[in-house]
């Protein structure tokens, strides 16, 4: 049965009655707050002093000193150095004076840096190229056959190394310091694989579980610092810079502007020394072996 038609006084009516309710329902959806914009996550800065191996940290404070890519860091707490990678081999990234906010990690004693903020401009990104391993050595993952072959089991089985030698192999390696501290680099074949590569004057400086490090002399007379794996590949080298002594240490602390007190303590890759500041602060300088400043820590 058709619906019966409305006259037209009577769909005015009904059309006057729902225009308060269409009125009220845009006037409601237009005041309804709008949702809160996402804080941005800001890390707060941490001081000099602060440092410690760690990863996200944002430091602030005046670039002291320039080193080709690196430069020296410095705040009210103290100095350190800052790694920026290939960016800052162009020369145009910082200078001397500039106010900096620097983003990256702090690691073997110096920061790596991800991003750079000068003078409170634009954040820069700072590309950190990464090795590409490709496949490992060990084939397609590294959750396959360990180093060593199907006999022993990778990471993802009992251990990297497969399963804990025998008793009798684990006395031992045990007077040697313990079975799991064992060496599994072959140093004399390690020293051959320098010398087949044309270097001289090759010396044994420390052996670690998958590598040993060596200096060594290449056919043009540069002494290098070299690192060979225990498959016998040169993973790494670098110029060779001899531990800096005592009486190096004293002249360049006092060439950086400090007051020599002692202590002098050299490390794998860095000496430190007792100081005072100009002010009369009592500091431990931390030196690279050129002599240049790696860090500086105040005394609480």
């Amino acid at each position: 049965m058709p619906a019966p038609k409305l006259s037209l006084k009577r769909r005015l009516a009904l059309a006057a009655l729902a225009a308060p309710v269409l009125a009220g329902s845009g006037l409601a959806f237009a005041q309804a707050p709008a949702a809160p914009a996402p804080a941005t996550a800001t890390a707060a800065p941490v001081k000099v002093n602060e440092l410690r191996d760690m990863n996200a940290i944002r430091l602030e404070g005046r670039v002291a000193e320039l080193f080709g890519n690196r430069f020296v860091l410095e705040d009210a707490t103290g100095r350190t150095l800052v790694e920026t990678g290939p960016r800052g081999d162009r020369g145009d990234l910082v200078k001397v004076g500039d106010t900096v906010s620097v983003e990256g990690a702090f690691r073997g004693g110096e920061v790596h840096a991800e991003g750079i903020s000068v003078g409170g401009g634009e954040r820069i990104a700072l590309e950190r190229p990464r090795p590409d391993r490709g496949p490992g050595r060990d084939g397609p993952g590294r959750e396959g056959p360990g180093r060593d072959g199907p006999g022993r089991e990778g990471p993802g089985g009992p251990g990297r190394d497969g399963p804990r030698p025998p008793h009798e192999e684990r006395a031992g390696r045990e007077d040697r310091g313990g079975w799991w501290d064992s060496s599994s680099v072959d140093k004399d074949a390690a020293a051959k694989a320098l010398t087949d590569a044309g270097y001289k004057d090759v010396t044994l400086q420390d052996a670690k579980r998958h590598h040993a490090e060596f200096t060594a002399t290449d056919a043009s007379g540069q002494r290098w610092s070299v690192k060979v794996d225990e498959d016998n590949a040169i993973a790494e080298r670098e110029p060779y810079v001899a531990t800096l002594d005592e009486a190096g240490a004293k002249s360049a602390v006092e060439r950086l502007g400090y007051t020599y007190v002692g202590g002098y303590e050299a490390h794998p890759r860095h000496v430190e020394t007792e100081a005072k500041d100009k002010s009369g602060r009592d500091v431990t300088v931390e030196l690279n072996f050129d002599g240049t400043l790696r860090k500086e820590r105040f005394a609480s």
